[in-house]
């Protein structure tokens, strides 16, 4: 099991039954007040994450990240994962969200063949949940290697029940996303890591990263519409949603290295979009050598 799993599932249940408990108790802004010291006790000791952040920052600064750097990196981090369990519990009248590019969406269900939205680890893509919301309500199909909200509901008591995860791994998987596109709905997917799947690299800050294929895969086999869609984090209580066009999916039927030209244009998309907005990179394990 690659680290950033096992990092990700050896996650407390403590620390969310604690973090939910205060949410409900003492409320948002007495919560994120708490959020400094625990970050700080967080970087402290968590060695990985704080060696991630400096090495993604360092790229992306294009300079040596400092100490305050990687600990405003992590309380962006933080402060998203207390959001969530508002976001999870459809209180989301606590939040300023903008929508940009949701009408590229309607655009792209028009030609009947479905969308394929193309997410990352770059801001919070529980905010999917609110840009259904924000598009009407049309059902949306989040692939997942594992569903991190599932514990978060279990724990904290929440009912979330606005998007359907279909999680990754499984024989039926990209079989049950298929028939979400043929009958021309959504399929939302993050494209940023492989969990050991099949892959091709491309350069992402000047070093190559391995991208998985299977969503192009996807998008090629079924003529889909490709959408790259960020859910930023803007700081206090302001976040954005916004859907950019991701062009042409590979040919019909591609596979393999023919997959080359897609891959790359999601990592200098993704490139992009992590230049203008560091503190919403979430993968907190080696990027370029952990995957």
């Amino acid at each position: 099991m690659k680290a950033w799993k096992v990092k990700a599932e050896r996650g407390s249940a403590w620390l969310i039954r604690l973090i939910a408990w205060l949410a409900r108790t003492v409320g948002r802004p007495v919560c994120r007040a708490l959020l400094y010291p625990i970050v700080l006790y967080f970087v402290l000791t968590d060695g990985v994450a704080r060696r991630a952040s400096r090495e993604f920052l360092g790229r992306a600064f294009g300079r040596r990240a400092r100490w305050l750097d990687v600990y405003a990196h992590i309380h962006w981090f933080a402060a998203t994962l207390l959001d969530r369990v508002y976001m999870a519990s459809g209180e989301f009248d606590r939040f300023d969200v903008s929508v940009e590019g949701d009408a590229l969406v309607a655009e792209a269900l028009q030609a009947g063949k479905g969308c394929v939205l193309l997410g990352s680890h770059l801001g919070s893509f529980d905010l999917m949940l609110l840009a259904n919301r924000a598009l009407g309500n049309r059902p949306v199909t989040v692939l997942m290697h594992f569903d991190p909200r599932a514990r978060l509901r279990r724990i904290a008591g929440i009912d979330d029940s606005m998007v359907r995860i279909v999680q990754l791994g499984r024989p039926d998987s990209f079989m049950r996303a298929y028939e979400v596109l043929e009958q021309g709905g959504i399929v939302a997917v993050l494209a940023d890591r492989t969990d050991g799947a099949a892959h091709l690299q491309s350069d992402f800050f000047g070093r190559p990263a391995a991208f998985p294929i299977g969503p192009h895969v996807l998008a090629a086999r079924t003529g889909a519409s490709v959408l790259m869609c960020f859910g930023l984090y803007e700081g206090g209580a302001k976040y954005r949603i916004e859907f950019i066009r991701f062009g042409s999916a590979a040919p019909r039927g591609s596979r393999g290295a023919a997959l080359q030209p897609v891959v790359d244009r999601y990592a200098s998309l993704l490139q992009q979009y992590a230049a203008r907005h560091p503190r919403n990179w979430f993968n907190f394990y080696p990027y370029w050598s952990g995957q």
